[in-house]
């Protein structure tokens, strides 16, 4: 059966308002605690084998770090695996929490770069 960890908590996030990006953010998990089937509906806890309640840490994603922001003109470098070449273009888009830049070139193709691929113009 298939039954699902209910952590009640909230999020504080930091946003600076002159880069227009978040700093980070920090994950607050109460002892408050539900363990509900795919129902919805109330379950005891599971024990593992010396009789503790399983446990798994909470996956906290930062923010990327970088000051890139929707709008930004830079210069973006293919690494070893890319096959484009160096060009100026617009950032457009993040993904993978920052991670990835969607930058659109001046024929309007779009390519996902690394931070570290770009710089300000």
């Amino acid at each position: 059966m298939i039954i699902s960890k209910v952590v009640i908590g909230f999020v504080t996030q930091r946003y600076d308002t002159e880069k227009k990006q978040f700093l980070d953010q920090e994950f607050h998990a109460s002892d408050d605690v539900n363990w509900e089937n795919e129902m919805g509906e109330s379950v005891d806890a599971p024990q593992n084998d010396n009789g503790d309640e399983p446990y798994l840490n909470y996956e906290m994603i930062q923010p990327a770090a970088h000051d890139f922001k929707i709008g930004d003109s830079v210069i973006a470098m293919p690494d070893g695996d890319d096959n484009w070449h160096e060009f100026q273009g617009t950032v457009k888009l993040f993904r993978d929490n920052g991670n990835l830049i969607t930058i659109k070139d001046q024929n309007d193709d779009c390519f996902d770069c690394r931070p570290g691929q770009l710089k300000h113009l």
